[in-house]
């Protein structure tokens, strides 16, 4: 069998290299951006202190929803995908969260999560428990506390004085409180599934081979079959790679994309671009993300030479709103040192984002434009109400000693407007080609991640997922990819 996957993200490199086990398979890895074996990174790529946007990103902007502002939606440009150019933090969400999913989809609980989440991770610190892997492909660390920067202690103390719980394991399920954030790296050099995944496979199998520098252009269809990839490169030059199997890996974003081109996706938007339906499915629809909102403060301690850790704690802590509990995060930055002038962020993340309302639409058919991009952050007045009511916790533990004593809120602060004016992306976008039921008009896939009324033709990245999970989405990507590539392989001949 002989199968397409189009991109090498963190979804891709997972999926190529569990495909690849099977030895009836021959795997063909399509990604545009350059691929660096392990060890060969350039450095700003290979430390894990913070999310790298200067370099090896797509550019892309976006409409920030309930604001009017364009905010850049950083998104890598590189094999391993956004594992390569994140912040590294290795969280799972609450497990009520993946629960939720059942509105959707049946039998994607959080029981049915959990060994997959145990299969991918070692655990330094916490893999001794029930609920986490020991000798997975990726390692999770922690910074210890004695190691921490002056502002992250008295930002823990401040909180742990205002009222919030001490937490060990972050990922402990329900974990609520101030504690060691988790990452995935090793001495500050990050671990992602290009070395973990498919740098094994791609040195050990003859099975599997990776073309870079190709642009996924459409998706070949004979009928209601997907039967090959069109891909353009920087020169201009086309290519059809034929496949008995396409799976699309390219992210929230680009995924919905390359479908629309391809005549997948509503009559409304094709039509548009005088491109011509083949099915009609709910592309592109229903995009949630985690609104991020910053408070920017002057600090009176000596900022961190560069390079060095931005965030070494965080705070999960729950607020009410209309009667149900809402959980959100804030992450609390090392501080910077710009023109003479020391300062820091601190940001609040609307981790149980609710808003259904973003959207993925075609710029232009041309397969080298940016899709259009309408994010949704905080036009459900459930998600503004809690970016509020995190901010106001926010600003208790910032007036609370030992934090207080170093820091001086910028003016405007406490705007009522500051969550308009600040929102931008926690870099978690999920669900413009949303699994579901059958019975599901606004589903895309089934839950095994093949596409509704075609064919040879499946999806497993975070644009299939149902709900928004309630952390960082780079484990719940990777876990989902392992689960879908398992299935997958039980479906190949032997």
């Amino acid at each position: 069998m002989r199968i397409v996957i189009c991109g090498g993200g963190t979804a891709g490199c997972v999926v190529a290299a569990r495909l690849s086990e099977e030895p009836g398979c021959e795997v063909i890895l399509l990604e545009r951006g350059p691929h660096y074996p392990p060890g060969a990174w350039p450095s700003e790529l290979s430390h894990a202190f913070r999310i790298i946007k200067e370099t090896h990103d797509w550019q892309w902007f976006a409409r920030a929803g309930a604001s009017p502002r364009l905010v850049h939606v950083p998104r890598g440009r590189v094999v391993g995908g956004s594992s390569v150019t994140n912040g590294a933090i290795a969280l799972r969400g609450h497990p009520e969260h993946y629960d939720e999913w059942d509105e959707w989809i049946d039998g994607w609980g959080w029981e049915s999560w959990l060994p997959w989440f145990r299969r991918l991770e070692a655990d330094r610190d916490h893999g001794s428990q029930p609920y986490h892997g020991a000798d997975g492909p990726i390692t999770i660390s922690r910074w210890p506390r004695d190691t921490w920067f002056e502002l992250q202690e008295r930002f823990a103390q401040a909180a742990q004085a205002a009222g919030h719980s001490w937490v060990d394991d972050h990922n402990a399920p329900g974990a609520l409180g101030i504690g060691p954030v988790p990452l995935n790296m090793v001495d500050g050099v990050r671990q992602t599934p290009a070395d973990h995944y498919l740098a094994p496979a791609l040195a050990n199998r003859d099975n599997i081979s990776l073309i870079t520098g190709l642009t996924v252009d459409r998706i070949e269809m004979d009928g209601d079959r997907a039967v090959a990839v069109h891909t353009i490169d920087e020169s201009g030059a086309t290519a059809r790679h034929g496949a008995d199997a396409v799976v699309m890996a390219l992210g929230t974003y680009a995924t919905p994309a390359a479908l629309l081109r391809s005549g997948i996706g509503p009559e409304d938007e094709l039509s548009r671009h005088a491109i011509t339906q083949r099915i009609n499915l709910p592309v592109g629809l229903g995009m949630q993300d985690h609104p991020k909102i910053s408070y920017r403060f002057d600090i009176g301690l000596p900022v961190p030479e560069w390079p060095n850790p931005w965030f070494q704690c965080l705070l999960t802590g729950e607020v009410e709103v209309a009667g149900e509990r809402r959980v959100y995060q804030v992450m609390p930055y090392s501080g910077q040192n710009e023109a003479g002038q020391r300062f820091t962020d601190i940001n609040v993340q609307v981790s149980d984002a609710r808003s259904r309302r973003g959207r993925v639409r075609l710029g232009s058919p041309d397969p080298f434009g940016q899709p259009a991009l309408e994010m949704g952050w905080l036009e459900d007045d459930g998600d503004r109400a809690v970016a509020v009511a995190a901010g106001e916790k926010l600003m208790t533990v910032s007036r609370t000693a030992p934090l207080a004593d170093v820091l001086s809120p910028w003016a405007n602060i406490a705007d009522p407007d500051q969550v308009l004016r600040t929102v931008e992306t926690f870099h978690h976008p999920v669900g413009t080609c949303r699994m579901g039921r059958a019975d599901d008009p606004g589903a895309v896939t089934d839950g095994d991640g093949r596409v509704r009324d075609c064919d040879g033709l499946w999806i497993m990245d975070a644009s299939i997922m149902a709900r928004v999970p309630s952390a960082n989405t780079h484990l719940a990507v990777i876990a989902m990819a392992e689960r879908l590539a398992d299935g997958f392989r039980s479906t190949v001949p032997s």
